[in-house]
């Protein structure tokens, strides 16, 4: 999916795989990581990837001033 689709995307409770994340928010997959140790995004564990809901990325987003 991309960059653009998932911001005109409505649902905030999309869940978006990793790379998803990453290009949601235009940081690295090690950057994300480091978020998701450090709890400032919450992440879920689905087998052995992550998925995260794209309310929680609007929320962090919104508060990393």
């Amino acid at each position: 999916m991309k960059r653009t689709e998932m911001i005109l995307d409505k649902d905030p409770d999309k869940a978006l795989t990793t790379e998803g994340a990453c290009h949601f928010l235009s940081i690295s997959r090690q950057t994300l990581y480091k978020l998701v140790r450090s709890k400032k995004i919450p992440g879920r564990k689905v087998g052995d990837s992550y998925r995260f809901l794209r309310s929680d990325l609007i929320r962090y987003f919104k508060n990393d001033d």
